[in-house]
């Protein structure tokens, strides 16, 4: 007896579990995990990661697509409802997106490693499906911010989110310091790097936002 066909759903199924259990593993050993474990994890033979990924690559931007849509996915109602125009604006945004940051999981992990994976033996298919799929939610996202605020050039919506997406991800690179080298922040001469950085985070995106809209 042949195997059973799958329907799109069953796949599309099988695919979110392999993503899940790849995610609990990453964040568990802050490596992206052997096919075999995230086969294991998901209660799948080992074959069958190979039929929705090719590479170990491809699992890690396939991660890394799967974080940003979630952010994106959760902005939305934020931006949506967000009127600059009303005063303190800008902080309460700043502190709902530090909220959704500390919220996704991840997400600044996978991304700061992601320009050295995507550099090594990622298919140029799923390189560009990958910027595609980005530039895509940026630019939505974008267009909700546009649609609630004054009249300004077109993109101009998806540039400060851009803006915003740098900084977040610079402050972490900058203030993500592993528990030996934290230590050392005791020292005098090393406490200006000894900051909270979702405090950091929300205070230079609401002067962002802030100097964006004014």
């Amino acid at each position: 007896m042949g195997r059973p066909v799958l329907t799109e759903q069953d796949r599309e199924q099988r695919r979110r579990v392999l993503l899940d259990a790849a995610h609990r593993l990453y964040r568990e050993r802050n490596t992206l995990p052997p096919v075999a474990d995230i086969a294991s994890a998901a209660g799948l033979a080992k074959g069958t990661v190979y039929l929705y990924f090719r590479t170990k690559e491809e699992i890690f931007v396939a991660l890394l697509e799967d974080s940003f849509a979630q952010l994106f996915t959760a902005l939305a109602p934020l931006l949506t409802a967000l009127d600059m125009d009303q005063p303190g604006a800008a902080a309460r945004f700043a502190r709902a997106y530090t909220q959704l940051v500390r919220d996704s999981g991840d997400l600044l992990q996978l991304a700061a490693l992601g320009n050295t994976v995507l550099e090594k033996n990622l298919p140029l298919e799923a390189m560009q499906r990958f910027k595609l799929n980005l530039a895509q939610g940026m630019t939505q996202a974008g267009a909700l911010l546009e649609q609630g605020t004054r009249a300004r050039a077109p993109g101009w919506g998806a540039t400060l989110l851009l803006q915003t997406y740098g900084l977040t991800l610079g402050l972490w690179q900058a203030l993500d310091f592993p528990d030996a080298l934290r230590a050392l922040l005791q020292q005098p001469a090393l406490r200006v790097l000894e900051r909270d950085f979702h405090a950091e985070l929300e205070a230079a995106v609401e002067r962002l936002w802030s100097a964006a809209f004014n």
